[in-house]
């Protein structure tokens, strides 16, 4: 297996207990995101993507 020394994973057991804690404490306390809200704004931006191709292609088949 190669070894890349420029770019090492963190290692848990290296920090201080309280430290670790903290860090354990804040994942556990972190809401959960908002799936529908979520879901809602990436249906608005494909739909806006979608029309700005169709927009895009309506205007090079104008041009031909």
């Amino acid at each position: 297996m190669a070894t890349n020394t420029r770019y090492a994973k963190p290692c848990m057991t290296n920090l201080p207990p309280e430290l670790g804690k903290s860090i354990f404490t804040q994942i556990l306390n972190t809401p959960a995101p908002d799936r529908k809200k979520m879901k809602a704004e990436s249906a608005k931006l494909l739909k806006a993507m979608v029309q700005e191709r169709d927009r895009e292609d309506e205007k090079r088949n104008s041009e031909e």
